[in-house]
């Protein structure tokens, strides 16, 4: 009833023709950053009665999720209009906007300063086991960019998990992580690396300097000589006091053999 509602609105809207015109004017344009500052300027001289169909296209623009490259010049000629804030979330709540499109309106509802309105919607889809992986962290970067309290919490679940998860699962949350760059990702991101680094490298243990005892059984010990055996040596000094004895003996000899 919803979708049927802005239709008709859409159909009988006075500066529809103008806005098309911009658009088309904007598409035919080679350089990006040109044609977007083209386009925003002619959005904006539409006047202050342009703000509720201008707001009206851009949700209906992000509501599947696949938003166009002029997005950006319809939020940048919205700025500073609060009556522009109604038809984007009343397109939030739209029940056939898909969760893409939820996501993109509550990213427009923030740049337009409005960052209360859709957190719920966006922390329920963040926190949805049975979501798009890609749709909950989409969710979790806009909640990341309002601040949200309970993103931390979140985004540790979604970590904690991830050993369940494929390794391209892994890597969309890995570079998820390293793109937003905060300090939670980042310590987020050092938490994933760790489990990681203990599987796949081995453990290195550092061996003291000082060698270890062997491990081998130690040598029998020597038989030892008995106690009691004597050890003969041959010197110099022996052999020359047996030749004095002997040739004492010979002159002993000889002398009897006289007198006798």
């Amino acid at each position: 009833m919803t979708a049927l509602l802005l239709a008709l609105l859409w159909s009988q809207d006075p500066f529809q023709n103008e806005i098309d015109d911009a658009v088309r004017r904007f598409e035919a344009t080679i350089e990006a950053e040109q044609a977007l500052t083209l386009l925003s300027s002619q959005l904006v001289a539409l006047g202050a009665r342009a703000t509720s169909p201008i707001a009206r296209r851009l949700a209906q623009d992000l509501r599947d999720g696949m938003a166009s490259a002029a997005a950006p010049a319809f939020i940048d000629a919205l700025v500073g209009r609060p009556e522009a804030l109604a038809p984007l979330q009343t397109a939030f709540q739209d029940a056939t906007t898909t969760a893409a499109g939820r996501i993109e309106i509550a990213e427009a509802l923030l740049q337009l300063d409005d960052a209360m309105s859709w957190r719920a919607g966006l922390i329920g889809i963040a926190s949805d086991e049975r979501a798009a992986l890609a749709d909950r962290l989409r969710a979790s970067k806009v909640l990341l960019e309002a601040e949200d309290p309970k993103i931390p919490d979140l985004l540790r679940r979604l970590v904690e998990r991830l050993p369940e998860r494929s390794a391209e699962d892994r890597k969309q949350v890995a570079a998820f992580l390293m793109t937003a760059n905060t300090p939670l990702t980042r310590e987020l991101l050092a938490d994933m690396a760790l489990p990681e680094r203990e599987i796949e490298e081995p453990r290195v243990s550092i061996l003291s300097e000082r060698p270890h005892a062997f491990t081998e059984p130690p040598l029998l010990p020597l038989e030892k000589k008995s106690e009691t055996r004597r050890e003969t040596f041959i010197t110099m000094p022996s052999i020359l006091a047996g030749g004095i004895t002997l040739l004492l003996l010979g002159l002993l000899l000889v002398e009897i053999l006289r007198k006798g």
